[in-house]
């Protein structure tokens, strides 16, 4: 029977409960475990716990919690397990009551280790029933017996006899089934159901954390069975395969050739292995045995309990990766696919952002865990490029691999543990080999020496997942953590993993070239990051993201590298063309050296002969007039010698019996005829004494690792190999020894490498001459000069030769005059805005109270104020022919309007959702409206919704989305998606890499700016990236061919940013940088006239504030082209105060000392007036070569 809670009078059996009750908290502590068996507890409670001999279900309830807490000791529990008493427990009705306490008596006893080794001891029967009562609690037990059930199944999965009878008995899916019907995942399901309290939540989310982490353990114990069984199989076929090979050899009349024996050995040493770690293939091929030999101890046995580190996890998911073939099925992560727990896993990782619970770390990492393992199997990684259905009934695109990108960048919980485990997932599903083996492994055949053919390739899967990933930004995601500095204790180990999964990615041809082109290498960002650890302690971290490094710039360069050489893709290119070099020189040039160093060393006759049999000419010393005149006291080598890498000496490489002394100095003569010999501690003499002296001393640079591809290493890359690492050259290339031709070459290599731009194609070197490659110059360029150019407008039409226009442009856009000042005369509110009215009459100035003003541009007074809208006025643009205007505001629908602006200044239509519209470029019959992801195209006459475009499966989420035509109004450009007008149908998406600036089009039609990068709409390829971009609002001039990129304050601006007080212009063409106009205040808005005689720049101090007072926010009227004097600024503040009476003595000084600054600042970025201030700025070519000319002050 149930039994009684009679109190009063007082029950046997009630007694004995609450004296029960109180023996449980006690069981627990060490002191009193001997008197418990002393008093031979454990029977008692054996005998409470039979409910043929006990009737009363809830006193054998009280028992078992007792029971449970003295089994936390081990001689306790040792000695429950020899009477029987598991057996006992097993004996227990269900369902019952006292079937909860067995569940609590499981668990506790699963915490001994040595308990379970005793179990797992006993009949298979015993343990048969075990597992089932088990799993019993988890299906229709209370929800407390299910989640010791749960924790019960965590701690006996690295048992294998257990793990297998849970299989067995179908246990996967009973253990998914008890998370899947939590009530945190069917809340959405059914809306009629009940909302469930706090403490249900709490509880389903602590069974959700449970599952996970009973999952991970299952499927890492798994992973380890199944990892030794690939290496048993791996080194059995391994030997069968030598064994063969050399039977073969032996009976042979002939040997094979070494490529062919090589070829026969092993089905993976035949095959290029893509490397996922460090080690690349040799962490199955060598270190298999022993990896194994390992594994096999710790999972052997079947009644030990295995123990997995996290580097024996990861070690075995690359085994699984690699060696596991195409068409194997391996049950466990097939089952899981097969019951939807893929998507379980996804949906608890995505909900977990809601939690608020101090489990929610634990929960998230462990389901990141299981998914890891199970994206070794091409199946699970299909599933998770799938969409994954939230709860709440709405549908994420790839929810799979968004879900596990959001966690590895953070977003779902910032622990540097869960970021890890998300990148490891990701690194699984990009890094995996190229191809797999099809069929399952089995022993090769006798008298078969090849390998067997691999009849599936991985290269579709792997596209796929590549694809999916980019499709979720994962570029961004990985490139962010490559910078991360936070937590300073995890920041190296993130780091790692992100380039290691950037290196798998990168052999999508696709990605390769988008990578090329981001500042990381541009720029040599990677090399900045390679100097030091984010931690010092954390040096072997910050040594595997070095490697992961070194292997990601071959990948994407196709070149070799090694840590000491540069890592910056242009420097890489011009070591390539340096190297490539064919070094030749006149003969005779040598010979008259040698002539001048016997004649300086007093061997006349000699020097005598050497001429008469060579037939050198008489010509002078190399300090007579006849040569080129240097300075004073310069001696044949007329550069400074810069010091040279280790091992860049080529094939100059010394043996060890040679000395510093054999070292011949090469004199020269200065202009006074004295013999000046170089000297012998100069760089060139000392590396060649290093050389000679520790020819196997370590060097500087390490040596190039050879890496497979189709790139072949010039000779001089590969002596540069040989001498660095100290080892000689292969047998078929004798080493030469020292000799005067490889002095002189090295010698002249090295002049080379100081050029500017150097070329592979050079004419034979002259010794006596300094070397120095031609610049590319132009017949018909344009001339730096100003004055000179518009002098040559009239032979070279019509900019006075190539390039002359980028300088006309360069010259006018570089200088701003400040004309005029606008202000609120009534003072009751701030600018927010400004556009130009068509014909550049007015200007439309909105406020931060949704008014609009509008003012002549010629005589500076306002014409009208309109009031329309009610919040901040965000945006306003005019149509062409000046009869409509475009409003939009902060909030408050109606958000936009459009409005006639003729006579009658009236609404027309309103767009309450779009919080930006605008025309189109050609017509005025559309108008584009901007709602979050989502654009809408709109009949300007009828205000009719023609289509909406939005599409939540490529959207990028953009906080600042705004969508926009193309200049043919074919196109539209929203939220990084790029759309054709007249299919709303999307075309392409471009990767994200950043979270807040969708983009414009180019006027050219051809080029998509989206922030700082540059993409080609011919064929999506990233051109270009103009860091000085960033976060800027672009916006071009008239013409089309200068772009103004300004960081305009926002709202969600928290903190001041690098350009928020200033513009910069830009060349349309190339992007190159023109100046940098700083105005010492906030920029709200920045616009353009038509005819690019004016800019208005929206000014204001401080931020966005509606109670900003009117002397705070001004608009600044400049006139583009026209460089301000002093005297200038006299008169434009004269006309100011007569224009704009309503403004005091005060405020015009202020402006005349700011207008002064402004002219103090465009003087130093143009460096000069009028015509002087491009001769340091501007190149030849007229392009910007500010970086280039500290490249060169830094090779001089």
């Amino acid at each position: 029977m149930i039994g009684s809670n009679q109190v009063f009078p007082l029950t046997v059996e009630m007694q004995q409960r609450l004296i029960l009750q109180y023996l449980t908290p006690l069981g627990e502590y060490q002191e009193l475990l001997g008197a418990v068996l002393e008093a031979k507890t454990l029977h008692l409670l054996l005998h409470y716990a039979n409910l043929k001999e006990n009737r009363d279900v809830r006193l054998a309830f009280e028992a078992l919690k007792y029971l449970a807490a003295l089994l936390c000791h081990k001689k306790f529990a040792l000695e429950f397990i020899a009477v029987g008493g598991l057996q006992r427990l097993l004996e227990v009705h269900r369902p019952s009551v006292a079937a909860t306490g067995v569940s609590i008596c499981l668990y506790y006893l699963a915490y001994s280790e040595d308990a379970m080794e005793r179990v797992c001891m006993l009949p298979q029967s015993v343990l048969a029933d075990l597992v089932a009562y088990a799993l019993w609690l988890l299906e229709r037990s209370h929800d407390s017996s299910r989640c010791h059930a749960t924790m019960f199944f965590g701690l006996a999965f690295p048992f294998r006899s257990l793990l297998e009878l849970f299989d067995q008995q179908d246990g996967l899916r009973k253990l998914l089934n008890v998370m899947s019907t939590l009530d945190v995942f069917v809340r959405g399901s059914n809306s009629d159901s009940a909302t469930p309290s706090d403490d249900q939540v709490f509880a389903s989310r602590q069974t959700a954390r449970h599952v996970c982490v009973a999952l991970k353990r299952y499927f890492e114990a798994h992973l380890a069975h199944k990892a030794d069984h690939l290496r048993r199989s791996h080194t059995r076929n391994a030997t069968a395969s030598s064994s063969v090979t050399s039977v073969a050899s032996a009976t042979s009349s002939s040997s094979p050739p070494p490529s062919q024996s090589a070829s026969a050995t092993t089905p993976s040493a035949s095959r290029s292995v893509e490397p996922w770690s460090s080690s690349g293939a040799n962490t199955v091929t060598a270190s298999s045995t022993a990896a194994s030999a390992v594994v096999s101890t710790v999972v052997g046995h079947r009644c030990r309990a295995a123990r997995f580190t996290g580097e024996a996890v990861s070690e075995n998911m690359w085994t699984l990766l690699e060696l596991l073939p195409a068409r194997a099925r391996w049950l466990p992560v097939e089952e899981l696919v097969r019951l939807g727990g893929v998507s379980l896993l996804l949906q608890t990782v995505a909900l977990a952002y809601d939690w608020n619970h101090s489990g929610k770390a634990d929960t998230v990492r462990a389901a990141l865990d299981v998914l890891a393992v199970c994206s070794v199997v091409p199946r699970a990684q299909i599933a998770l490029c799938q969409n994954v259905a939230l709860p709440s009934g709405q549908v994420r695109s790839a929810a799979g691999m968004s879900v596990i990108l959001a966690a590895a960048d953070g977003e779902i919980v910032a622990d540097p543990d869960v970021q890890r485990s998300a990148l490891n997932v990701v690194i699984n599903c990009v890094c995996g080999p190229m191809s797999r083996l099809g069929g399952s492994i089995g022993r090769v055949v006798s008298g078969s020496v090849r390998k067997r053919a691999a009849i599936k390739s991985g290269e579709d899967l792997l596209s796929k997942m590549w694809n999916c990933v980019r499709a979720n930004n994962g570029i961004m995601v990985l490139l962010n953590l490559l910078t991360v500095k936070s937590p300073i204790t995890d920041a190296d180990s993130m780091r790692a993993l992100a380039c290691k999964a950037l290196c798998g990615l990168a052999r999508c041809s696709t990605v390769k070239q988008i990578i090329s082109k981001l500042p990381l290498f541009t720029s040599g960002q990677l090399q900045v990051l390679m100097r030091e650890p984010v931690l010092q302690d954390k040096r072997q971290e910050h040594a595997k993201f070095c490697t992961s490094c070194i292997e990601l710039v071959e990948r994407v360069t196709g070149a070799p590298l090694s840590p000491g050489m540069e890592s910056s893709l242009a420097k890489i290119n011009k070591s390539e063309v340096v190297a490539q070099t064919k070094i030749s020189y006149r003969e005779k040039d040598l010979l008259q050296l040698i002539y001048q160093h016997l004649q300086a060393k007093g061997l006349t006759d000699t020097a005598a002969l050497l001429q008469k049999e060579a037939g050198l000419p008489a010509r002078p010393l190399c300090g007579s007039s006849a040569q080129p005149q240097w300075s004073a006291n310069t001696v044949c080598t007329p550069r400074t010698v810069r010091p040279l890498r280790s091992g860049s000496l080529g094939s100059a490489s010394l043996t060890p019996n040679s000395s510093a002394e054999k070292i011949p100095s090469v004199p020269c003569l200065n202009r006074n005829g004295a013999v000046t010999p170089i000297r012998t501690d100069s760089v060139v003499a000392k590396q060649l004494q290093n050389h000679a002296v520790t020819p196997t001393s370590s060097p500087s640079m390490p040596a190039l690792q050879k890496r497979s591809g189709t790139y072949q290493a010039s000779p001089v890359l590969k002596r540069l190999s040989y001498t660095s690492t100290g080892s000689t050259m292969p047998t078929s290339h004798p080493p030469h020894s020292l000799s005067l031709d490889t002095i002189v070459k090295e010698y002249l290599r090295n002049q080379h490498a100081l050029c500017k731009n150097p070329v592979v194609a050079c004419p034979p070197f002259e010794l006596f001459v300094p070397h120095r490659c031609p610049e590319p110059q132009y017949r018909n360029a344009a001339p730096v000069s100003m004055a000179a150019r518009l002098q040559r407008c009239q032979v070279f039409p019509p900019a006075g030769g190539l390039d002359g226009a980028k300088l006309h442009r360069k010259f006018v856009y570089s200088r701003f005059r400040s004309v005029r000042t606008f202000r609120d005369p009534d003072g009751t509110s701030s600018y927010s805005c400004c556009a130009f009215s068509a014909g550049s009459q007015y200007l439309f100035l909105g406020t931060l109270v949704g008014e609009l003003h509008v003012y002549n541009l010629y005589t500076g007074l306002e014409e009208a104020t309109y009031s329309c809208h009610e919040s901040e006025l965000t945006h306003c643009q005019p149509s062409k022919d000046g009869k409509f205007l475009l409003t939009s505001s902060a909030w408050r629908r109606p958000l936009s309007s459009l409005w006639s602006f003729t006579d009658v200044f009236d609404q027309k239509l309103t767009f309450d959702d779009d919080y930006y519209v605008e025309f189109g470029k050609q017509s005025l019959d559309r108008v584009l409206g901007t709602r979050h992801e989502t654009a809408h195209i709109y009949d300007a006459t009828t205000g009719a919704l023609l289509s909406t475009l939005r599409d939540a499966d490529l959207s990028n989420h953009y906080t600042r989305n705004r969508a926009t035509f193309n200049p043919t109004d074919e196109l539209v450009l929203s939220d990084g998606v790029l759309w054709d007008v007249r299919a709303v149908s999307p075309l392409h998406k471009f990767d994200k890499f950043n979270p807040h600036v969708n983009g414009v089009f180019h006027p050219n039609g051809l080029e998509v700016i989206s922030n700082s990068e540059v993409w080609d709409l011919r064929t999506f390829r990233l051109l270009h990236t103009v860091p000085a971009l960033d976060q800027c609002q672009v916006t071009f001039n008239g013409a089309g061919d200068v772009l103004y990129g300004a960081v305009l304050t926002e709202d969600d601006d928290d903190s001041a940013r690098l350009f928020s007080s200033s513009f910069r212009t830009f060349h349309a063409s190339d992007y190159s940088s023109i100046a940098t106009i700083d105005i010492k205040r906030n920029i709200y808005d920045l616009k353009p006239d038509e005819s690019d005689y004016f800019l208005a720049v929206v000014e204001n101090q401080g931020t966005r504030d509606a109670t900003m007072s009117s002397s705070e926010s001004i608009c600044r009227l400049y006139e583009v082209g026209r460089q301000r004097e002093e005297d200038d600024d006299e008169d434009a503040d004269d006309d100011e105060s007569d224009n704009m009476g309503e403004e005091d003595t005060d405020e015009d000084d202020d402006d005349e000392d700011m207008d002064a600054d402004e002219h103090d600042n465009d003087e130093d970025d143009d460096d000069g007036d009028d015509v002087a201030f491009s001769l340091s700025d501007v190149s030849e070519d007229g392009s910007d070569d500010s970086d280039d000319s500290d490249e060169d002050q830094r090779t001089r």
